[in-house]
Formats: structure tokens, sequence, C-alpha cells
């Protein structure tokens, strides 16, 4: 497995924006990428179902599974390759440098079991524009067990987000303002949060200002619906995939 530490410069070298802080990195810890990871194929899932991200997700999903494995170390990789791939390496580069919780990292290595073909298959069918309703909440439901997803609201994010085609207007606000106030608070430097942003700014789905209480967990009581009448949907121009920019259109590595 190549190795880049002793390259003068090789963090420079990192194309992906949230692991490309190496100060930052040392101050996560196993949880806050195993998080990461699933709300990133969440969002994957979401940007595929709306007609302007379609063709982002697809890319995206393409770049991250096209090394065809995450045990490698790969500078040129996406945020979710990164994130994957020290789940599924506890000894390579990215892991050694997360160091916020080592003794608590070590308890939760033992509670992770990581199923690539899992995940292969889910990116693979987002990216050959092929996959369904079932399949996600199949595949949602069994990478959030192999990562040990313990957060109730990250879990009620995947029940909503597997059946977005079916849901409501206001769910789908839900979902999408739960996602960007979890990204803005834990990884603000996502590349998938600058594509949420835009979906929850051109199709309305961002909620501004406090939610309900009795809706904290995404659920469906009615203090929401009174409160607030329903959005004012707003017309959705052509999103730019350009955003992706290098992190689609870089060189691959060798394998």
């Amino acid at each position: 497995m190549a190795q880049f530490e002793d390259r003068p410069g090789w963090d420079l070298m990192i194309e992906s924006r949230q692991y490309r802080n190496i100060s930052a990195i040392k101050r996560l810890d196993l949880r806050n990428v195993a998080d990461f990871a699933f709300l990133d194929l969440i969002s994957l899932y979401i940007l595929y179902n709306e007609y302007e991200m379609a063709a982002v997700a697809a890319r995206y999903a393409d770049k991250t599974i096209s090394f065809r494995n995450f045990s490698q170390t790969k500078l040129n990789g996406t945020d979710l390759y990164i994130s994957l791939n020290i789940l599924a390496d506890p000894t390579g580069l990215f892991s050694k440098k997360i160091d916020q919780n080592p003794e608590i990292d070590d308890i939760l290595r033992t509670k992770l079991t990581v199923n690539l073909p899992t995940i292969k298959r889910y990116l693979d069918l987002i990216a050959d524009n092929k996959i369904t309703s079932l399949d996600a909440a199949q595949l949602l439901l069994r990478i959030e067990r192999q990562l040990n997803i313990t957060d109730p609201q990250l879990k009620a994010i995947r029940r909503l987000a597997q059946e977005w085609q079916s849901i409501t207007q206001m769910q789908r606000s839900l979902v999408v303002t739960r996602m960007l106030q979890f990204y803005r608070k834990k990884t603000n430097r996502s590349e998938l949060l600058v594509f949420l942003e835009d979906l929850g700014k051109n199709k309305g789905y961002e909620i501004h200002g406090p939610i309900d209480a009795e809706l904290a967990n995404l659920g469906f009581g009615p203090g929401l619906f009174n409160a607030m009448a329903p959005l004012a949907g707003v017309a959705a121009g052509t999103i730019g995939a350009y955003k992706l920019g290098k992190i689609l259109t870089a060189p691959e590595e060798d394998k």
C-alpha cells in the first residue's frame, strides 16, 4: 500500500475537501468518520433522485468506486472514498492521522463489520443509474448496521431519505434541513454539502428558523405543519456540475 509521508508536501496533494486539513483530521475520531460516510451515502441517493443533480451523484459515485476497493490510500480520492478507506484499513495513512479518541476508536473497530460488497453495490447502482427505492432501503439499512450507526437523527434521516420519491415536500425539507445542520456542525468542508446546499436553495428544501421540538427526530407531529405554511417552490435552475471540479476530472493515480 502506497504511503506518502516521506514525500515533501504530500498533504498539499490531498484533493478531498473534508480531509485536506491534516490538523483538522487529528480532531476526528472513528465515530465521526463512520457518520460522515453514512451521511454522504444518503446524500448521494437524494441527489440521484433530483433531476438537476442526478448526473452529479452518478459521477461522484463512479469516482468513489473507481479503485474497486477501499484498502489503498489515495490522495485523489473523494471525501467518501477516504472515509471508507479509514473504516476499512485501520493501519492506513489517514486512519493513523485521526487520534481524537484512540481508545474509543479501538472499541468501535470491534463493532464495525464493513461489508465492502454491500457498499460497492450501492455505489455501482447509483453510478449506473439503476438504483431503486427498494435497493436503497435494503442497502442503506445494511450499511447502517455495518457502520454501527447509533445517532437517532441519522437513523431517522435514513428512513425518510430511502423513500425520497414518495415522501412529501415538507418531509423532504425536514430531511435536507437536518442533513445540512449535521454537515455544517460536524464537517462543513464536505464536498457533497455544496450540492445539498444548492438543492436546498433551488428546490426550497431548506427550512430557515427553528424546527418544532416535536419534529426533532423527523417525526410527523402537527406543530411544524401548523407553524409553517407549505414551502413556496423555487424554480430549479440548472445547477453547475462543474463544482465537482478536479475531484471528478483529475487523472487517477496508478493502482
